[in-house]
């Protein structure tokens, strides 16, 4: 084997740091466009760095947990599971997918699996209040 390819020198720290930073390391990009404002010129944004959509993001998962409950109406039970485990129990909704029953105590899975089963065997509609992705409470008709 030839040794006229082998170094012989190691490169200098500097001239390392400053090449490696120039081909990995890519610019600074915002995550959102900047508004124009009325006149057309960038006027700024109201999320002026990276870490304020984080923020926004964070404060949305925030109100979804602890805010009020949203209605779905005219859904059909398509699917009931349970299992023998404390509190444990899921129904298949149209367009809903897999929804987890209110686990807070042992009579409300009781009655929401009484509903669910009976809304299946049926087919009838379903109206559904969900809070933190969990049904809490249901009208079957």
């Amino acid at each position: 084997m030839s040794k006229k390819n082998i170094p012989t020198e190691l490169p200098s720290a500097a001239s390392v740091s400053a090449s490696v930073s120039d081909t990995i390391i890519p610019d600074a990009q915002p995550l959102l466009p900047v508004s124009k404002g009325e006149n057309g010129k960038s006027g700024g944004s109201a999320l002026a760095t990276p870490f304020d959509s984080i923020k926004e993001f964070e404060k949305g998962q925030a109100e979804e947990a602890y805010g009020a409950g949203v209605w779905h109406t005219n859904k059909k039970v398509v699917g009931v599971w349970t299992i023998a485990q404390t509190r444990n129990a899921w129904v298949n909704l149209t367009d809903l997918g897999w929804k987890k029953l209110y686990s807070g105590s042992d009579s409300s899975i009781v009655a929401f699996n009484i509903l669910t089963t009976h809304a299946l065997e049926k087919q009838t509609f379903v109206n559904v209040l969900i809070e933190n992705d969990q049904i809490i409470e249901m009208y079957a008709w």
